[in-house]
């Protein structure tokens, strides 16, 4: 019935699918959202960079104990004077077009990178020169010395340094790219990718995987079936249906209402993923009335009720989750509630308090509303009911995830398709530390979405960024946070783990903080 119901909707926009032949192994997967776009660069989506690892190849990739490990670099060499390093990538690296990866595609890659990740504007400000050295050398040029080179090129949270061939890389990083070659352990099949219904990988034959053992998304990416389909589903039951029926072979999150269902089914597994858990985040536009006063952003604070939201999501089951203060994550190295009183002591009447003081005047908020994911639906609409009744007119405008993506980039008003407020999510790993937590830098219009400015958080930054030793670290996160909840950069709504369920006879899922799906093996 499921596969029918794709057919279907395919052949509804004029294009049908390429049926794999039988002798063919295929991976089918339900992941969270649809994917509209797979430049990594151009958006934050999970999804999106997710997928995009399995196209795209980095330099550096992060191992399970989160650290660097050499991917496309074969070795390297710092200078004694710690400004510059030389790189030499490992032989017979091409692309999903045939063309090798030489040290220009590089170079241009990073050049894009540099101009996108928190971490690369830190290296751009430090850079004398970055040049092919030869096809397979290439060598950056540091004015002082910086420790965090290797570091962010392994960076796997926000913004992934993928490379791409140059003419790609070319692209300004504003505008999207529209051809996703790389040279990763699965290419694009461009002709079946239908957003809304399917987005189809295939098998890179000429993929050379690292020979260390497979360690998060670091050592060998072995790429154990011929396509991957990754299928869109418009309600969790049907995804679920689909698992048990054996249509599909992998829910990447699975509502906890359901997860009975499948605990039941001795052909299925499950587990909690990822290490650290997750959270969702209120995300408040700092640019657009009436949230750039500080007052407003405060009263949301009173508004967010972690508990009523978690049980809204996860019911009885106390064990997926829990209430946390710490905006660096609870159970990591920094964690901490400093400042987070507002919302982990909810009151609708000092948010009206808040509200009033702010001289709020009843203009409509427009709040961004996916529904095609448990949480942000069932969250979301807690917190439209929390801003109605302390009396903020709320414009609920309900879309799928996608769309969500693409319009929360449109630093306009609301009235030029703009926003106010959404709820999105990050996993730990980005969280967990100020350098990958993207809501930490205070940098204005170079901030995450949402631009909070605030020079005081660009100072802590900064010093975080040069801490010589960890207790500096954790003194320097202390105040990253209290001032992070003054200023309101984002408020967390309880932390949580994903349920992923799969069929037994699919194996090799490599432990780690994404969707790593090379590797993975199916048995008939």
């Amino acid at each position: 019935m499921f596969r029918k119901k794709a057919i279907a909707s395919a052949l509804l926009l004029g294009l049908a699918f390429a049926l794999p032949a039988q002798a063919q192994s295929v991976l089918r997967v339900k992941g969270d959202g649809d994917i509209k776009q797979l430049d990594a660069l151009f958006t934050t989506s999970y999804p999106t960079r997710d997928m995009a690892y399995l196209i795209f190849d980095t330099l550096f990739s992060v191992d399970a104990n989160y650290k660097p490990q050499p991917q496309m670099v074969d070795k390297w060499s710092v200078s004694d004077d710690r400004k510059t390093y030389t790189f030499t990538l490992r032989p017979g690296l091409k692309f999903h077009d045939g063309a090798p990866v030489t040290s220009a595609d590089v170079v241009a890659s990073i050049d894009r990178w540099l101009q996108r990740d928190s971490m690369g504007m830190e290296i751009a400000k430090r850079r004398d020169s970055l040049t092919a050295v030869d096809a397979s050398t290439f060598r950056l040029v540091l004015k002082e010395p910086f420790d965090r080179v290797i570091e962010g090129f392994g960076r796997m949270t926000a913004y992934p340094l993928f490379v791409m061939p140059a003419r790609l890389a070319k692209t300004p990083p504003t505008e999207e790219i529209r051809e996703f070659v790389g040279s990763g352990p699965f290419k694009l099949a461009a002709s079946e990718w239908i957003p809304g219904v399917q987005l189809v990988l295939t098998k890179n034959a000429d993929y050379v995987p690292r020979s260390e053992p497979p360690s998060a998304l670091a050592g060998g990416k072995i790429a154990k079936v011929d396509r991957i389909e990754r299928i869109t589903f418009r309600d969790d039951m049907s995804a679920v249906n689909a698992l048990l029926a054996g249509e599909i072979d992998y829910v990447s999150s699975v509502p906890p209402e359901l997860l009975p269902v499948l605990q039941a089914d001795p052909d299925i597994q499950w587990a909690k993923a990822p290490i650290l858990g997750k959270n969702f985040q209120v995300i408040i536009n700092h640019t657009q009335p009436p949230f750039n006063d500080v007052r407003m952003r405060q009263a949301l604070q009173y508004l967010v009720n972690q508990q009523d939201m978690m049980t809204a999501i996860f019911g009885n089951r106390k064990d997926l989750y829990e209430i946390c203060g710490a905006l660096f994550m609870c159970g990591g190295p920094y964690a901490t509630d400093i400042g987070s009183e507002r919302f982990l002591n909810p009151s609708v009447d000092k948010a009206k308090e808040l509200i009033k003081a702010a001289g709020y005047d009843g203009t409509p908020i427009v709040y961004l509303h996916p529904m095609d994911g448990k949480i942000q639906r069932d969250a979301g609409t807690i917190l439209v009911a929390a801003m109605r009744k302390a009396g903020i007119v709320v414009e609920d405008v309900q879309m799928d995830t996608a769309t969500m993506f693409t319009r929360r980039t449109n630093k306009g008003s609301p009235k030029e398709g703009g926003w106010n407020v959404f709820m999105t999510g990050f996993a730990g790993d980005a969280l967990m530390d100020p350098l990958t937590n993207p809501f930490m830098t205070g940098a204005c219009e170079k901030a995450w979405i949402g631009w909070p400015c605030d020079t005081e958080m660009q100072k802590l930054w900064q010093d975080f960024l040069l801490a010589g030793n960890d207790a500096q670290r954790r003194e320097i996160a202390i105040k990253l946070q209290a001032k992070a909840n003054e200023i309101v950069t984002y408020i967390p709504i309880g932390q949580y783990n994903d349920i992923s369920a799969w069929r037994k006879n699919v194996s090799g899922m490599v432990p780690g903080p994404i969707l790593t799906l090379w590797n993975v093996q199916k048995t008939r």
